[in-house]
């Protein structure tokens, strides 16, 4: 029985630990921000609904598509209907209607948003009209972040000890 030769994957899968360990620090720092910290655009709502032209999320209605007046993006919002989803802390969209003035606080695309369809900002963190929250959102940044970065670090602890075993180069 011949011994197998050990692949050369080590550099390869450690930079990807690198960069799963790097998405997560973004992702729990960006869950971590205040209100004041994030992009802010204000105006009337031209456009709410539950579903966008084709889009509708197989009609579960955990989604609203906001859209402000003279604002290039349409923001699709999760609002998490079902037990188990990673609601908003506080979510009373379904009080706002057309011509409604409101402050949208978003994130800028993501790096893995920036591949997926250009019409929609997915990142709202807060609404608010006048003066008065709508929307604030979850956790699921900052835990997300920390779970991203503790598999990250896992993978990166288990190719150490495949290296050091001779399992891997």
């Amino acid at each position: 029985m011949t011994k197998k030769e050990p692949k050369e994957i080590f550099y390869k899968s450690l930079i990807a630990c690198i960069a799963i360990v790097g998405f997560g620090i973004y992702l729990s720092i960006r869950g971590s921000k205040e209100k004041t910290e994030f992009e802010n655009v204000t105006g009337k709502i031209d456009y709410f609904d539950k579903t966008f032209q084709e889009i509708n999320y197989r009609n579960k209605g955990n989604h609203r598509f906001i859209h402000i007046a003279d604002f290039p993006l349409i923001f699709d919002i999760f609002v998490g209907k079902e037990t188990g989803d990673f609601s908003p802390k506080f979510e009373q969209l379904d009080k706002l209607k057309i011509g409604d003035e409101i402050t949208v606080y978003h994130a800028d695309k993501t790096p893995l948003q920036r591949n997926r369809d250009l019409r929609f900002n997915k990142t709202v963190q807060f609404i608010d009209k006048d003066g008065e929250a709508y929307f604030i959102r979850g956790n699921k940044d900052k835990f997300g972040g920390y779970i991203l970065g503790g598999i990250g670090i896992l993978f990166g602890i288990t190719l150490l000890i495949l290296k050091q075993a001779g399992k891997i180069k």
